[in-house]
């Protein structure tokens, strides 16, 4: 299952704001042995444990992964995973879009 061709989540990047409590899933691309292609591993839901946005990630020219991160918890483990602007690189964050899911409830 690849998430961005699932119309249910939208993907977000470190300029968005997103609440604390709100569930997150990551999509990371790994290139596959010999060369063979690129393997889409999801993982999550994740809680986002304080907040997403420029406030936790701080500037990407003088950020310091030591303190500008946002964490995540994973719903199912309680393990913490901390995202900088360097997990951007590899990984694609998503949030279930929240207005195409009551349209949908509403109009079924």
């Amino acid at each position: 299952m690849k998430l961005r061709e699932n119309t249910d989540f939208i993907s977000i990047s470190p300029n968005e704001c997103v609440k604390k409590g709100t569930l997150v899933w990551l999509e990371r691309t790994e290139s596959c042995p010999m060369g063979t292609g690129f393997l889409h591993k999801v993982q999550g839901p994740f809680v986002i444990a304080d907040g997403w946005g420029p406030m936790w990630f701080g500037s990407p020219k003088s950020n310091n992964p030591s303190k500008d991160y946002v964490k995540l918890v994973s719903t199912n483990t309680g393990y913490e995973h901390y995202v900088t602007f360097g997990s951007f690189l590899y990984e694609t964050y998503y949030i279930i879009d929240e207005e195409k899911l009551c349209i949908d409830v509403e109009t079924k």
